[in-house]
């Protein structure tokens, strides 16, 4: 009997300290995907890009490729000449450390567009591997 309930209270413990956990990793990925997106949707390619690996892969409206962070910069920058920020809206979170991803929709220049997040977390930093924008 005392066997039994030692076990039921070992295992729920780990239950509730697991999801506790799992809490404070959603809680944290919110966040930081609430603050990129802050900075998405300012149009300015250097605020955003400070989020950016050194080499990352991107999508923009079917031109992809892997790039520095500078090029990714600039093709942010061309994006942003062609259509302005409106507002940035998070529909999913997923991952665990240290991937994380974020799936948003992007209202820019009048029309809506499908943004993909991956970003890697180490210690405080968070640098986005890749990002795929594709009209929705």
């Amino acid at each position: 009997m005392i066997k039994n309930t030692l076990t039921y209270f070992l295992m729920m413990s780990a239950c509730l300290v697991s999801h506790s956990v799992l809490l404070g990793q959603d809680e944290q990925s919110r966040a930081i995907f609430t603050s990129i997106g802050e900075d998405i949707k300012t149009g300015d390619a250097t605020t955003f890009s400070q989020w950016f690996a050194d080499d990352m892969e991107i999508d923009v409206l079917g031109n992809a490729g892997v790039c520095s962070k500078s090029q990714a910069r600039q093709v942010m920058k061309n994006f942003y000449s062609r259509y302005t920020p409106k507002s940035f809206t998070i529909v999913h979170l997923s991952g665990t450390l240290p991937m994380r991803y974020c799936i948003g929709t992007l209202m820019a220049g009048g029309e809506r567009f499908r943004v993909t997040l991956f970003v890697k977390s180490q210690r405080d930093s968070h640098k986005i591997q890749q990002i795929r924008i594709e009209k929705d």
